[in-house]
């Protein structure tokens, strides 16, 4: 019987140092083929992140002045003209002149920096109907006598008013009370006295001071008003910026006299324009104007041309990219010209060029991404008037 034999096994080898090396590389290769896609699609998706809030943040500021432009004007007219030229107000224990009384007021900013706008209109629902004044008012005592055809319901304690002649500058007062006549209910006496609660009042020996000369009568021919205000919003909207050219757009109410509030990070530029007509009693724009020149304070028959107000906000990223970010958007070809300083605020034409973005303060302006809001506000108010 012969032997049984055995197989003998094969020796076995585990994997040598150069499978390992090997095998080390291509794990290397595969893990910076993964890192610069993450960071490739990290960087894309931080660019559409920032992308969106400097969206988010323009249209919120833009919305923000246009709801207040649809309201410039509302109570500042009568008899199809401005109430006043200008006004005069009690403020920090003097009397305070504001030349300009406009529905919008544009302040051109000097050598194509940020301009800003300021919006007047009245609160009250009664502001366009003003109240005639029926007896002489010289400031010799605390009220103001007007019709009350309407009832006493068109004015209330703590509003603001107006008291003007076309031609003349306004008052800026505040009702304390109201007192009527029983023997004459036509008649409605609204008391202007001073006081914690009325600081918009002078002090009694100070009220004739406030008026223009010979106050103002009850000349039919040439009526002397009262528009009731209410809290008689009168806001700018400016841009401030940062040593770093960070900006925001900023609201200040310049009534109440309260500080600036924010009403929109990442805006850096803003411009408006004046939609001029041929005539007051036209109401087509025929061009735009900046607030320059004779437009930088428009005599009064010139005010009632201003129909329309354009404006146009630069709405920043907050990401400053590595490189130039390549974008046609960071130059403006327009009809009127080329601007290598920043985008367009609007397409143009040569008779009425668009104003300029200089954003070349900031040395790395070229590194951020921009997006530029523009909107056309027809002045209702101003219309319905002539």
């Amino acid at each position: 019987m012969s032997g049984t034999r055995f197989a003998r096994p094969r020796a076995q080898s585990g994997m040598s140092i150069v499978d390992i090396l090997v095998g080390m590389v291509i794990g290397l290769i595969g893990m910076i083929v993964v890192f610069q896609s993450f960071n490739a699609f990290e960087g894309r998706k931080r660019t559409t992140t920032v992308t969106n809030d400097a969206q988010e943040a323009g249209l919120m500021a833009l919305t923000a002045i246009e709801r207040e432009l649809r309201l410039a004007g509302y109570g500042m007219f009568y008899q199809n003209d401005t109430i006043c030229t200008g006004y005069r107000q009690w403020a920090n224990s003097a009397v305070d002149d504001i030349p300009t009384f406009m529905p919008v007021n544009i302040t051109d900013g000097a050598s194509d920096a940020p301009d800003s706008v300021t919006i007047t209109y009245s609160t009250s629902s009664f502001g366009a109907t003003p109240s005639q004044v029926q007896v002489d008012f010289n400031g010799s005592a605390p009220e103001v006598i007007v019709d009350n055809s309407i009832g006493s319901k068109a004015f209330q304690v703590g509003d603001r008013v107006l008291v003007g002649r076309a031609g003349q500058p306004c008052t800026r007062l505040q009702v304390s009370s109201l007192r009527s006549d029983a023997t004459n209910p036509k008649f409605l006496a609204l008391r202007v006295e001073s006081g914690s609660s009325t600081p918009a009042n002078p002090p009694a020996d100070q009220l004739a001071a406030l008026l223009p000369a010979g106050g103002y009568s009850n000349d039919r021919t040439r009526p002397s008003v009262v528009a009731n205000m209410g809290q008689m919003r009168r806001v700018t909207f400016s841009i401030s910026l940062d040593s770093d050219h960070n900006g925001f757009i900023q609201s200040e109410d310049l009534t109440s006299g309260a500080a600036p509030v924010p009403v929109g990070s990442g805006v850096i530029n803003m411009q408006a324009q004046y939609g001029i007509s041929n005539a007051t009693n036209t109401q087509e724009v025929t061009s735009w104007v900046n607030a320059t020149g004779g437009w930088a304070n428009p005599a009064a028959v010139d005010q009632g041309r201003i129909k329309a107000v354009r404006i146009a906000l630069v709405a920043r990223s907050q990401l400053l990219e590595k490189n130039e970010v390549q974008s046609i958007d960071l130059t403006c070809n327009n009809t009127s010209g080329t601007n290598n300083k920043g985008p367009c605020a609007w397409r143009d034409t040569a008779a009425s060029p668009a104003p300029i973005f200089d954003l070349s303060g900031d040395p790395n302006w070229k590194h951020y991404r921009y997006r530029v809001y523009e909107t056309i506000v027809p002045l209702r108010n101003v219309m319905w008037q002539y």
